[in-house]
């Protein structure tokens, strides 16, 4: 897939495994509640078996960077984060991709760094055709950078389409101290856990 045109998205690849795992756990131990203890342990156990179930959803499932001509989106659990290319100075990879700007550093934790099996095995090969954005001034890239991670794998599609609107002139100059960054809060996500932990607690104390 180009990322030069059109709207881009990443996922982790991981997230079917992950999130289909987390909810056989959960599903799995609520059901032995209703084996040693019957159906009221069941219904007792829902509240939690809820809540459980939609922090691996929204740590799991839910994340990803969406790269359009007009700005860099991380969804991340509980907010989305709007940054326009006007807005950009730098991106990074330490710990996991983030976009810098003049008034703060936003990370997608869709992204995150390389694991030790990574580092360990990367080879030079992996940086051939690597983009000038992602070395320093001694011609350097940083760990988090490796094609092999999600961190390195976003911040290539980000800085290709950041240099492709450079060079086409579709990028605002000079203008990043007064472009804004758009966050907003997962406000349904948040009700529904919120419902669910006061289920926790009412049955704690019944």
């Amino acid at each position: 897939m180009r990322a030069d045109s059109g709207d881009l998205t990443y996922r982790p690849r991981s997230r079917y495994a992950s999130t289909i795992a987390s909810w056989a756990v959960i599903a799995g131990l609520t059901a032995a509640q209703g084996f040693e203890d019957g159906m009221t342990a069941v219904l007792r156990a829902l509240p939690l078996a809820v809540a459980l179930g939609l922090v691996a959803w929204l740590v799991f499932w839910h994340p990803r960077v969406d790269v359009t001509d007009h700005d860099v989106v991380l969804v991340n659990p509980l907010r989305t984060i709007r940054v326009p290319w006007a807005a950009l100075i730098n991106v990074e990879t330490q710990y996991a991709l983030a976009l810098v700007t003049p008034g703060g550093r936003y990370r997608a934790w869709a992204a995150p760094g390389p694991g030790r099996h990574q580092v360990v095995t990367a080879g030079s090969d992996e940086l051939v055709g690597m983009s000038r954005l992602a070395r320093d001034s001694r011609g350097a890239v940083a760990i988090g950078d490796l094609p092999s991670a999600p961190s390195g794998r976003v911040a290539a599609l980000v800085r290709r389409r950041w240099e492709h609107l450079a060079e086409n002139g579709q990028l605002t100059l000079g203008a990043a101290d007064e472009t804004p960054v758009e966050t907003t809060w997962n406000r349904p996500a948040l009700v529904v856990l919120a419902v669910a932990l006061v289920g926790v607690v009412v049955v704690a104390l019944t």
